[in-house]
């Protein structure tokens, strides 16, 4: 059994990606599932001077051991102006001084990334970004998803059939590498 953290990388209470994310978990069994809240994990935006004046703050060390604990990865990640939230590149900038440069964030662990959108692109744009970014940070990228015309596709707490297949498909892959990686181990 591998333990998998799923968090939103999104400060909004009404995040349609946090919902996202909740259906894609739901869908994971035989794993422990630790759901995680980035927002209980504020942080001041990320500068040296911050750094050398104040030192690292409590929740950045407590993500950061958090994250060392954990055997694989779920993001979800809204897209803002065609990137990732700020929210997260300083969860990103604060945690990546943290660590040197032998063990990077994610520290070569298997990473699905979800992303959704009230718009037709469903935060594609951002994710095609961020399989390329995130093994800079140390995630093995195994796979993504991203869900177009959210309103439309989403309704009375599920996913049209379409969709829902589609995501099933995508992380019935991601648990595949899992167990595959369980029995080579």
């Amino acid at each position: 059994m591998k333990k998998i953290c799923t968090f939103s990388a999104s400060n909004s209470a009404d995040s349609i990606n946090r919902t996202l994310l909740n259906i894609a978990a739901d869908k994971i069994t035989g794993h422990k599932i630790n759901v995680i809240d980035i927002r209980d994990f504020s942080m001041p935006m990320y500068s040296l001077d911050k750094e050398k004046q104040d030192g690292f703050p409590a929740t950045a060390t407590q993500l950061r051991a958090l994250f060392a604990e954990q055997d694989a990865f779920i993001i979800a990640i809204p897209e803002h102006n065609g990137s990732m939230p700020a929210v997260f590149k300083n969860v990103i900038d604060w945690l990546s001084r943290l660590v040197d440069q032998q063990q990077p964030i994610f520290a070569s662990k298997p990473v699905f990334l979800l992303s959704t959108s009230p718009g037709a692109n469903g935060g594609s744009t951002n994710l095609q970004s961020l399989t390329q970014l995130m093994p800079w940070w140390g995630a093995d990228v195994r796979g993504s998803y991203s869900l177009g015309s959210f309103y439309e596709n989403f309704f009375e707490g599920q996913l049209n059939l379409e969709h829902d297949r589609r995501l099933c498909d995508g992380i019935a892959e991601f648990v595949l590498h899992l167990q595959d990686a369980t029995t080579v181990a």
